[in-house]
């Protein structure tokens, strides 16, 4: 039985992604040609990010940007993967597509309301959040940082749960280990708070992480 990989392809402008190189790491070392993979252009979690940092004026120019670059990122995955006759065993997608399946906004809901309401996770949340804004919001408007903040954490865990979850892409690859000072709920989610997934999926948690490199990524902005 073939492995099914799920890959989340964050845009940062230091992302090996960017490069025929780092893709075809990402396609060689883990085989891709021999698997089932979903590669999911998280164009919508660099929308949020820039809109935390103030890196541009407003929300429709962030979004008009973000797509651009990840329409670049997307059609060279795509030419890898065929240079690589990778192509047919996998998919890759802009994040918005996922969004649209038909299950996907009650099950969103579900594991947001869920996360929220643990005490641990809700908590965490908050400490993420606040740390992040301290260090990379501009401080004009607090609320709406924190808001975009929030979102992007949300968002990237209900992307990660669902394609490893419920689609069953179970092992999931980052490009790098976190930053020790980068927000990771996701850890907390799957290290300490494992029976929320369950109740959101009615099935055993079931999503393993792996590394395309082991350097800590340092990057995040």
């Amino acid at each position: 039985m073939r492995d099914q990989y799920f890959v989340p392809v964050c845009l940062y402008p230091h992302t090996k992604y960017r490069t025929a190189a780092g893709v075809t790491d990402l396609f060689e070392k883990f085989q891709l040609s021999q698997h089932g993979y979903l590669c999911v252009v998280a164009d919508r979690l660099l929308v949020l990010d820039r809109l935390v940092t103030g890196r541009y004026w407003s929300e429709n120019s962030a979004v008009i940007k973000a797509r651009k670059e990840g329409e670049q990122i997307l059609k060279l995955i795509r030419n890898v993967a065929r240079k690589l006759k990778a192509h047919e065993p996998g998919r890759v997608v802009f994040w918005d597509e996922i969004e649209r399946r038909e299950d996907f906004p009650d099950f969103a809901s579900a594991l947001r309301t869920a996360v929220l309401a643990d005490a641990t996770m809700a908590a965490a949340m908050d400490e993420f959040v606040d740390r992040r804004i301290a260090r990379f919001g501009l401080g004009s408007d607090r609320g709406k940082e924190r808001g975009y903040e929030r979102e992007y954490l949300l968002s990237e865990v209900c992307m990660s749960v669902y394609c490893t979850e419920m689609l069953g892409f179970s092992n999931e690859i980052w490009e790098r280990p976190p930053h020790p000072d980068v927000p990771d709920p996701l850890k907390l989610l799957y290290d300490q708070r494992r029976n929320i997934v369950s109740s959101v999926t009615g099935r055993p948690a079931a999503r393993a992480l792996s590394f395309l490199y082991k350097t800590v990524d340092k990057h995040k902005n």
